[in-house]
């Protein structure tokens, strides 16, 4: 099992989930932390282009295909299905202190709602259901709920509340 943290973002379609992640990711990164992330998509991919070698030796039945250069390493795998999330933290995501997740709204990890007033759409931890893995809330409208609620903007405090949720120093 994998001891790194993992902390799930769900919300709906444009309430800011990938804005969100990324600039955690940037700010928790100058803070010296070594942060992972994983985004989950609801439907196939494909990361290789048509005609390009990598994607020659996936289409004739290779399993598992690594393209690597100078600075990056992907690894294209054919899978009968959605691998679950802990298993693809323990088999690539070694050596972190905190792996951030986008989607995967059903998992039992802790999670962190976005909402946006403007979608006009529920809660998904609090009023569609009621997830007990809800640790915060970011909205860019005041919310009363059993969490803490950030502002949008506020990179800095929801960064110190997972630091201090997760118990995490930076290893660098």
């Amino acid at each position: 099992m994998n001891s790194t943290p993992l902390v799930g973002f769900v919300g709906y379609s444009d309430s800011g989930k990938t804005t969100l992640v990324t600039a955690l990711i940037a700010h928790l990164s100058e803070l010296g932390f070594r942060v992972g992330a994983v985004k989950h998509h609801r439907r196939t991919f494909d990361i290789d282009h048509e005609g390009k070698d990598s994607w020659r030796f996936t289409r004739a039945g290779a399993r598992k295909t690594i393209i690597t250069g100078p600075r990056q390493t992907a690894l294209v795998e054919t899978t009968e299905e959605q691998r679950p999330l802990d298993e693809l933290a323990e088999e690539y995501l070694k050596g972190l202190d905190l792996i951030l997740v986008e989607g995967f709204k059903l998992a039992a990890i802790p999670k962190i709602e976005i909402q946006r007033a403007e979608l006009g759409r529920p809660l998904l931890c609090r009023e569609e259901r009621h997830d007990p893995d809800l640790i915060a809330v970011v909205s860019d409208r005041p919310l009363q709920l059993d969490v803490p609620v950030f502002l949008p903007d506020d990179i800095s405090g929801l960064a110190a509340f997972i630091c201090r949720h997760f118990d995490l120093r930076p290893s660098l």
